[in-house]
């Protein structure tokens, strides 16, 4: 699209004209005043990787650098509104993401691994109970090892391959119901210091249990032979799927593929989210982000009529904001409330396949990654004369990436790639004059150094300090380069505690 002339200084915007200004809360710091009246805030999604947004607002909240617009994309949409609703302090954002995993952020492999596990023990055993209950002795293992011997040790034999599958049952039916529970005690353990000898004990394992089986199947003692032969079989599974080279790889891809979908539209819905960005904007009366301060406009994708719909929070909005959307296939809703904000929010975050869509004033929305993942034509629409611009992955090194080594990681790398082909139309399009060249640049593009140490979907505590340390100085470095701040600015503040 050919986007708007950049406005002049104090001069009323089309998009912006009924924005109130923005609050600053206090004088800016010396040498940090940025030379334009309408900064654009852009924050693009990258699920876990957003700790290094915060780390960018963290940045902005010290050099008193206050946006006339956000737009948030995903978990940008989710840290967007966390920021503005504690004032652009971000102590309390930063809080969430030193603590949240991804259990209690709604993304939970564990508990549907421990789901799926219980679901599919449960199913073994009673398929073992029912072939072993039907009475034809061709079921039981004592039968071809010891059909010469006494019968009372076959009986047995099938008794306690009764109860055994019995009890192997109920505690499938218990690992469903307790999964998130699990989950949870199970995150808390501390990581395995020594894989290579957890994997040893195992060995050991799998080789005591089929020399017990063996054993006792030869002596023909009474023992549940087909319990027996599916606890060595698993334990051998389990063991291959450890190791290191390319047999566990297969395997642990292929556990990875059976892992069926829930029977919904996602495997989880968004109600972890929910319940996480409410308690940040607890602080705010419900409407006070909507109409007052920064503008905001969170993007989601309808998935009924295909358009990308920006969810805006003020009223009023200009016709030629309209306008200039919908030439993108784009629809602006205006949201009345914060608690229209929170579903925004939460549906811009909601990842196809992993969240279910999130129903927003009639529309069934969900992330919009890979089809508007930095909307940087909102800004423009919207009449800014500079844009800061948050990306969670290097630009320049993107199409130098490996080839990935499994599926996950492909999906991955997939959705890296849609999202900066998406980045260079954007850019192809700003209008004339608008570069990151120049002092000052109308264009500041905060962006890591190299490929951050997290994947999307493994949210880590251990990693949030370091990456919200990243966003803080690459932050500070990208605005001295774009001419915004003097250099004496760069040097960061202490970590909240």
């Amino acid at each position: 699209m050919n986007g708007p002339a950049p406005g002049t200084h104090g001069q009323a915007s089309p998009g912006l004209a009924a924005l109130p200004s923005p609050t600053t809360g206090s004088a800016p710091a010396p040498g940090t005043s940025p030379p334009f009246q309408r900064i654009g805030l852009v924050l693009s999604g990258g699920g876990a990787l957003g700790a290094y947004e915060v780390g960018v607002l963290r940045a902005l909240d010290a050099l008193k650098v206050v946006p006339s617009l956000v737009v948030g994309v995903s978990i940008g949409a989710i840290n967007a509104v966390a920021w503005l609703a504690a004032g652009h302090d971000t102590s309390a954002l930063e809080q969430v993401w030193r603590t949240a995993r991804g259990e209690t952020l709604g993304v939970r492999w564990v508990s549907l691994a421990v789901r799926l596990t219980g679901a599919f023990t449960t199913l073994v055993a009673v398929v073992e109970l029912l072939l072993t209950a039907l009475g034809s002795r061709v079921f039981s293992g004592a039968y071809w090892l010891n059909r010469d011997r006494d019968p009372g040790a076959d009986v047995l034999s099938t008794q306690l391959d009764l109860a055994l599958w019995i009890v192997l049952g109920l505690l499938g039916v218990l690992m469903v119901v307790t999964s998130r529970r699990l989950a949870l005690d199970l995150e808390r353990l501390p990581p395995d210091a020594d894989p290579a000898r957890s994997r040893r004990r195992l060995r050991t394992t799998v080789l005591l249990a089929a020399a017990v089986h063996v054993l006792v199947g030869l002596t023909g003692w009474p023992w549940p032979h087909r319990f027996s032969a599916a606890v060595v079989l698993l334990l051998t599974l389990a063991w291959m799927a450890s190791t290191p080279g390319g047999l566990g790889r297969w395997l642990r891809g292929m556990a990875l593929g059976l892992m069926p979908e829930t029977g919904g539209r996602g495997l989880w819905s968004g109600r972890a989210r929910r319940h996480i960005l409410a308690k940040l904007m607890q602080a705010r009366h419900p409407t006070s982000l909507v109409g007052h301060g920064t503008g905001l406009v969170v993007t989601a994708l309808d998935v009924g009529s295909g358009r990308t719909v920006h969810f805006t929070s003020w009223p009023d909005v200009d016709p030629t904001f309209v306008a200039r959307l919908a030439e993108e296939h784009g629809d602006v809703v205006v949201l009345e409330n914060s608690i229209q904000l929170l579903d925004a929010a939460v549906a811009s975050s909601a990842i196809p396949g992993v969240f279910q869509p999130e129903r927003v004033l009639g529309r069934d929305c969900v992330d919009p990654a890979g089809f508007s993942n930095q909307p940087l034509h909102v800004a423009l629409a919207a009449g800014v004369d500079a844009m800061l611009i948050v990306l969670l992955s290097p630009s320049e090194a993107t199409l130098a990436a490996p080839l990935p080594a499994d599926v996950g990681s492909l999906g991955g790398r997939l959705l890296e790639l849609l999202n900066w082909r998406g980045l260079q139309h954007e850019l192809r399009h700003l209008p004339h004059g608008w570069s990151r060249k120049g002092a000052p640049a109308r264009v500041c593009v905060v962006e890591p150094r190299q490929p951050l140490p997290a994947a999307w979907l493994v949210f880590d505590p251990k990693l949030a300090d370091d990456l919200i340390a990243l966003g803080e100085r690459d932050a500070r470095e990208a605005l001295a380069r774009a001419g915004w701040i003097a250099p004496d600015a760069l040097e960061p503040r202490p970590a909240h505690g």
